[in-house]
């Protein structure tokens, strides 16, 4: 029955999948097309489909991938990079402190853009943000920040945070990151590993890593790793009763609902962030748009 459905699901959107690579202007023909065949699946992205087909911009990407006003405010030629006598490496300042770009960066203008998407993604309004008013980090909170990259999120708790856990498994990353958190490496540990269930030279569980203590903040962002890291993590997610989680489930079209089912049945309270977006770095089916970001905490809390 299930490949019945699968078959009659791929006939009914026979010609409408875009695919990475495709011109973005493609994407949005094949979304008008498909949604005017079936108009009752475009109702919830009315504002996201009226954005893009008035003022996204295909010399500008992230307007198509978080079809939004607020992305037009954020100016990659406004970010103002230095670079550091001593290692070479480019850097900004991230909120009055030093953030850290690796050596693959070779000009100016790269960290510009990649600075630019990250204040994007963490804009107030985007569904991409990690906290809110109602959703932080505590003083003294034990926080792993799963899929780092250059360190933002971690940079952005550090004051208030207390011990704070930095995996990132890319290579390129790990001298910029030591830089960025040296002024506070008595509570940083950078752990260049994949959090997985096994224990060896490359991976490591988070159960070994932290047995019975308490961790109070976890952000994953790996990829699409996500729904593996918290299947091999179900002893910490059960037994904590403290815990908040914000993870992202815009990788792939069902993250949202089978990252929301691993959690509840470890009984945390689940809320999607508002908003959509359009991951145009993978395949993308009908109706196009995903669920950004998944904040959960333990019932109770």
């Amino acid at each position: 029955m299930k490949s019945i459905k699968r078959f009659l699901h791929g006939v009914k959107n026979f010609g409408f999948d875009y695919f990475p690579g495709e011109d973005l202007e493609t994407l949005r023909s094949k979304m008008n097309r498909y949604f005017r065949i079936f108009p009752s699946k475009g109702i919830e992205f009315e504002k996201e489909l009226e954005f893009l087909n008035t003022k996204a911009r295909k010399d500008f990407k992230f307007s198509f991938i978080l079809p939004y006003e607020f992305v037009f405010e954020h100016d990659m030629h406004k970010v103002k990079v230095h670079k550091d006598s001593a290692s070479g490496l480019f850097y900004v300042m991230h909120n009055e402190k030093k953030l850290f770009y690796s050596r693959h960066y070779t000009t100016e203008s790269s960290v510009q853009f990649t600075y630019n998407c990250i204040c994007i993604e963490q804009d107030e309004r985007s569904p991409h943000r990690y906290l809110s008013n109602g959703f932080d980090v505590h003083e003294g909170d034990t926080v792993l920040d799963i899929g780092a990259a250059e360190g933002n999120f971690s940079l952005d708790v550090i004051d208030k945070a207390g011990d704070v856990y930095i995996f990132e498994t890319d290579e390129k990353w790990i001298e910029a990151l030591k830089l960025t958190f040296e002024p506070w490496k008595d509570k940083v540990h950078i752990i260049n590993k994949f959090v997985s269930n096994v224990d060896n030279d490359s991976c490591v569980t988070l159960e070994k890593l932290f047995g019975d203590s308490q961790i109070d903040f976890i952000k994953m962002d790996v990829e699409g790793a996500e729904i593996e890291i918290l299947e091999c993590s179900e002893k910490i997610l059960d037994r904590s009763n403290d815990l908040k989680l914000a993870v992202c489930t815009y990788h792939a079209d069902r993250d949202r609902d089978i990252v929301e089912q691993i959690l509840n049945n470890s009984k945390y309270e689940c809320k999607t962030t508002a908003g959509n977006m359009l991951f145009i770095y993978s395949t993308l089916r009908p109706p196009y748009f995903r669920k950004v970001l998944l904040r959960a905490v333990k019932h109770g809390r």
